[in-house]
């Protein structure tokens, strides 16, 4: 990508310079193909304005682009800019003076401009920012363009200075300024290039300032030219010459393209395109020679001196050859001072890197111990990323790479099968409430010890993480062989743990996937292991379920559910039930259910029996419980305001086992009722005891602070459980909801209306309360009346009603 993004702007500089080549060669094909002078001019005077704007604006686009990198940069080039700018306008005079006037355009105001052009274009070029250098080379580059300065001032006086003040020596003062300020003025250009050249900017590209070296040496070269003809009087406007100044232009202009090029480069990669390398090293490989050239043309011109007449005589120009001479030794004295620096300090280097390589021989020797030692370590790193800490099986990522070779092994190999066991423990987080997390930790090391001795060495057991596994199970017969390793892995389980003092009894659900035909990935396999082993749980756990398709739909059903759910939360379609809970003595209204219904756009309302299940199993039970709990308060503080006679009415809210186990649960209790304004008492929580069974440990202080706050607490569905009575002596409770099977058993024999009355007169002698859940006839009513139960809710008393019929219950029975 970055190298098309720089391509682009290399493309736009070479269609540039294309086009540069294409109007010069134009030009050229023009100058020579028109044959009358005044048509000659006419086009010269004409294309030169053209080509000085043209070069101007692409020089004002560059100085705009190069702000972004530095302003100093955007006012040099903005300076270059203006001076191709002036010799634009002086163009222009001239045309006009020459064409329109019909005067001789020299001396004229054309000149001023000209010579503003070498006075911007000397402040672009000495603004350009140049690359830091060292004393030395700083030094020696001063020398280099004195010596050269030098020798072309000797020049410049003897073949053009010296013969324009000796030929005009009777003009016009004026005439005579000028004649004299262009050869000057082209000096002063000349100690800009050599500036360019021996200090060239400091930026990644040099094509510019090289391209812009190539358009000072053209304007030098023509000037001279055009001086010379003006002494022998053979200077023709419009003739070949005038191709040069244009050729200086273009050149200029094309400098503007690359350093446009170069700063979009610049942005986009953040590098700068390198071009015209070859020519700008090769210029760097001769400018340290530049010196002698000037001195070698030096002293031909003190020999021509003795031959012909010049203007300088040959005392002054010995002793212009002779500082020249002076500068070239000082230079040579500073080179060799600076390379006997360079060889003491290679002798230092050399001498240090001899200590460095013995050093480096010892470090060696060091380098392949600890290469040994670290191939041990590594060896040992990778056995641990693959295999599980604590239990030293295979872990996840160990048992996906086997798990995709014996996928790619099944695609080549049909006679090859294998299933694959996915297996959690059930309830293990009791097992760490109760015993701790070490006691939790021993259980899934012995665990995992006794499948690997139940299993194949060529079977691969595997630890997920917490309590989850995973079986590798190569099959050698029939397919159904890994039912048998499953119930064999089962009966494994289900044998005692004996771990200190404990002895445990587990169980685990287990999801088996044998079928592999449709499988590419392990990840998959694992996938629908999973939902197998989560249907074993929904079914009753202590079993393994065998993948089946239909389990993936609803696996997909459950997922659609769950993003319902939250759209429910978002979109608050939930809605509160209330169903009266009555006194059976007095038949008056002591407190509501509150229960939760969904109002579904497309399935219409649901029943908590329909969805609970996934909100407990995706985490949002947290997020609907809590919901549930501050509804309902807020609900019954305003009927307690509204209907001031009923202010003795309670609420009573179900609270789930991931709700209880919350550390903060006591704080959103007391936010709710805080929020309400609702009196403690008035709110009754009822938790099952699967709730207690999961959160043991933590169920005393929750049910102390509580019990503190004066919250009543109801043990809902008493007598399903095992250890209901082992509850009611441990745990602070208010009361309990008699299960509703206890209430239908009623009517099949004594025995049911004897447990009944049993935990009746428990209850009232323990001082709780006994409340009769699921009361759907006359007959239950009576019984339980007789039995001096103190409550009953049911059907047959009021079925659970919306706000407004719980309302207007109310209001009908002020």
């Amino acid at each position: 990508m970055r190298e098309a993004v720089r391509g682009r702007p290399t493309l736009l500089f070479s269609l540039a310079a294309a086009l540069a080549a294409i109007l010069l060669g134009f030009d050229l094909a023009i100058t020579l193909l028109l044959t009358d002078p005044q048509q000659k001019i006419i086009y010269s005077d004409i294309i030169s304005p053209v080509f000085d704007l043209l070069a101007s604006a692409v020089l004002f686009l560059a100085a705009k682009q190069s702000a972004a990198y530095s302003k100093r940069l955007a006012i040099a080039w903005g300076m270059i800019a203006l001076s191709v700018f002036t010799y634009a306008m002086g163009d222009i005079n001239w045309a006009i003076l020459e064409l329109g006037f019909q005067e001789p355009p020299f001396p004229s105001i054309a000149d001023v401009f000209y010579l503003a052009y070498y006075l911007f274009l000397l402040i672009g070029v000495f603004l350009l920012l140049d690359k830091p250098a060292t004393r030395a080379e700083q030094i020696t580059n001063v020398l280099d363009v004195a010596i050269v300065m030098a020798a072309a001032i000797l020049g410049f006086w003897n073949f053009l200075l010296g013969p324009i003040v000796s030929s005009y020596a009777d003009a016009p003062l004026r005439e005579l300024a000028i004649l004299i300020a262009y050869p000057v003025a082209d000096l002063v250009l000349l100690w800009a290039l050599l500036r360019i050249i021996y200090k060239p900017p400091d930026q990644q590209d040099e094509a510019p300032a090289f391209l812009l070296a190539g358009s000072i040496a053209v304007t030098i070269i023509a000037d001279c030219i055009y001086i010379y003809q003006s002494l022998l009087d053979t200077y023709i406007s419009g003739g070949i010459l005038d191709i040069g100044w244009r050729a200086t232009i273009l050149l200029a202009g094309l400098a503007g393209v690359s350093q446009i090029t170069a700063i979009q480069s610049l942005k986009a990669s953040g590098r700068s395109p390198h071009r015209l390398g070859f020519f700008i090293l090769s210029l760097r490989r001769i400018a340290p020679y530049f010196s002698y050239f000037w001195l070698i043309g030096a002293y031909l011109l003190l020999i021509q001196s003795r031959l012909v007449a010049l203007p300088m005589d040959f005392l002054l120009l010995s002793l212009g050859v002779g500082l020249i001479i002076c500068l070239v030794l000082l230079r040579q004295i500073i080179t060799l001072f600076e390379n006997k620096k360079l060889n003491t300090q290679l002798q230092q280097t050399m001498t240090a890197l001899q200590i460095q390589a013995a050093e480096l021989e010892k470090t060696n020797r060091e380098l392949e111990n600890e290469i040994a030692e670290r191939k041990v370590v590594e060896q040992e790193l990778t056995y641990d990323s693959l295999h599980d800490a604590m239990t030293g099986l295979p872990n996840r990522v160990l048992f996906l790479d086997r798990l995709g070779q014996a996928i790619k092994y099944y695609k080549r190999r049909r006679d090859y099968t294998f299933a694959v066991l996915f297996i959690d423990v059930d309830q293990f987080k009791v097992i760490n409430d109760s015993l701790g997390h070490l006691a939790g930790d021993q259980l899934l090391i012995a665990m995992g010890r006794r499948m690997r001795a139940s299993l194949r060495s060529s079977d691969t057991v595997a630890r997920f993480g917490g309590d989850e596994f995973a079986i590798l199970l190569e099959i050698t017969g029939e397919k159904k062989s890994a039912l048998h390793v499953a119930e064999k892995v089962q009966e494994a389980i289900n044998l005692p743990f004996k771990l200190d003092r404990h002895e445990l009894h587990i169980t685990a659900s287990i999801g088996v996937v044998m079928d592999m035909e449709r499988y590419d990935l392990p990840e998959e396999v694992l996938r629908d292991a999973d939902i197998a082993m989560y249907q074993a749980k929904a079914s009753g756990k202590a079993r393994f379920e065998v993948f089946d398709v239909k389990m993936r739909s609803q696996a997909l059903s459950r997922l659609e559910m769950e993003q319902e759910l939250r759209t429910a939360l978002e979109k608050q379609q939930f809605r509160l039930y209330y169903q009266p809970i009555l006194s059976l003595k007095s038949n008056q209204l002591v407190s509501f259910e509150a229960l939760i219904r969904w109002h579904h756009p497309k399935r219409g309302l649901l029943l908590p029996g329909e969805f609970l299940s996934v909100a407990e199993a995706s985490g949002l039970i947290m997020s609907i419980d809590n919901w549930v709990l501050n509804e309902a308060c807020a609900q019954l503080k305003e009927w307690h305001e509204k209907y001031p006679c009923f202010r003795h009415v309670g609420v009573n809210v179900n609270v789930s086992s991931r709700q209880f186990s919350q550390p903060n649960f006591v704080t959103e209790v007391l936010e709710a009722l805080q929020w309400t304004h609702l009196k403690p008492e008035a709110l009754k929580l009822e938790i099952t005891e699967n709730v207690l069974i999961s959160n043991y440990a933590a169920a005393n202080q929750v049910f102390a602070q509580l019990r503190d706050l004066g919250i009543q607490l109801q043990i809902d569905d008493f007598g399903s459980g095992y250890s209901s009575l082992g509850y009611l002596q441990h745990f602070p409770i208010s009361g309990v909801k008699i299960d509703k099977s206890f209430i239908d058993g009623m009517g099949k024999g004594r025995k049911g209306i004897e447990l009944i009355r049993a935990i009746v007169s428990m209850t009232r002698e323990l001082d709780m309360d006994a409340t009769a859940e699921g009361i759907e006839t006359d007959e239950q009513l009576s019984e339980l009346k007789g039995l001096l139960c103190s409550f009953g809710q049911g059907f047959f008393l009021s079925r659970p009603l919306d706000k407004e019929a719980a309302e207007k219950m109310l209001a009908t029975d002020l």
